[in-house]
């Protein structure tokens, strides 16, 4: 039987989904203070020049021509010709600078630095562990990409297009960006370097990620934690404390909430009615399908469906 991609799985039922803000041009001695949005994950490309990154709790990075920075869970950010200047808000920057042809130009003088600025929006209230494990910026430089073919032809082609003004272009960056988005979290996952134990160390364990995979695979099915452990090959006591170490809640709780997150999925992308909904999603009835929704959420299926 063909085994799910979790992490593929957990960001389509999030319905993550990137866009553009704006190209920019930044020049002279700027500094400019990027806001906390939502949760919304930002990307700054440079297209030419260099900058520094600083986000709360973190250092600031020397983003050099070709670099994508990534920015999760919507976090504050300051992008300057130096790491230690005060900075102006965004707001300001976009009421002194100009706006034209989709290029934000702000300061003046040498030197000089484009880029391409976007961002990835996700159904918020659909709460994953895959988001909170994250580390507060992300990275991906094609200087220190060579040994990863795939990532860095992406990387490649995003910098690229970014160059180019031919019909579809934004829809194109906004896949590509979709697409780094993935090969960074892979990325991270596969080296370990997190914030603490969480999904994405999770999924680097093969018996617990045997688990996730069933439960991603059958959210259906009537799972126990013994039928739970059988699939992880451990013995139930264990894998209760392994899961939980790891993915930071007990087992049963995870599959609560996933089948809840994947409801909300098919009740925004699908004409599926709530009866069918609650039977691929375990429910044994719409009645305790509908009162278990409302608690997540606030809202019972059906009025959640008419917002989206």
């Amino acid at each position: 039987m063909h085994q799910p991609d979790i992490l593929s799985d957990t960001f389509s039922t999030l319905r993550l989904h990137a866009n553009l803000y704006f190209h920019a041009r930044f020049a002279g001695d700027f500094s400019i203070a990027v806001p906390q949005e939502r949760r919304s994950i930002r990307f700054h490309l440079i297209r030419e020049g260099s900058c520094h990154l600083r986000v709360p709790g973190r250092e600031a990075v020397l983003l050099d021509t070709g670099d994508l920075a990534i920015i999760p869970n919507g976090a504050s950010q300051i992008l300057s010709a130096r790491p230690d200047s005060t900075p102006v808000s965004l707001e300001q920057a976009m009421t002194t600078g100009s706006m034209e042809d989709g290029t934000l130009s702000f300061g003046k003088g040498e030197p000089q630095v484009r880029m391409l600025c976007g961002y990835a929006r996700f159904d918020e209230a659909a709460d994953h562990p895959v988001l909170t494990t994250l580390p507060s910026s992300m990275v991906l430089c094609p200087a220190v990409l060579q040994d990863e073919p795939c990532t860095h032809t992406a990387l490649r082609l995003l910098a690229m297009e970014s160059e180019q003004s031919a019909p579809g272009a934004t829809g194109v960056l906004s896949r590509l960006l979709e697409v780094l988005l993935l090969h960074a979290v892979r990325h991270v996952a596969a080296s370990g370097n997190t914030v603490q134990p969480g999904f994405l160390a999770a999924l680097q364990d093969v018996r617990i990620a045997r688990a996730l995979q069933a439960m991603h695979g059958k959210p259906q099915a009537a799972w126990t934690i013994a039928s739970l452990a059988g699939e992880a090959g451990m013995s139930r006591a264990r894998f209760a404390e392994r899961f939980g170490e790891l993915v930071g809640v007990p087992p049963i709780s995870y599959l609560t909430a996933w089948r809840l997150i994947k409801a909300r999925s098919l009740m925004a992308g699908t004409s599926l009615s709530t009866e069918a909904i609650a039977a691929r999603c375990g429910y044994a009835s719409v009645t305790s399908f509908t009162r278990r929704f409302k608690q997540e959420y606030g809202m019972g299926p059906g009025a959640f469906r008419k917002t989206v």
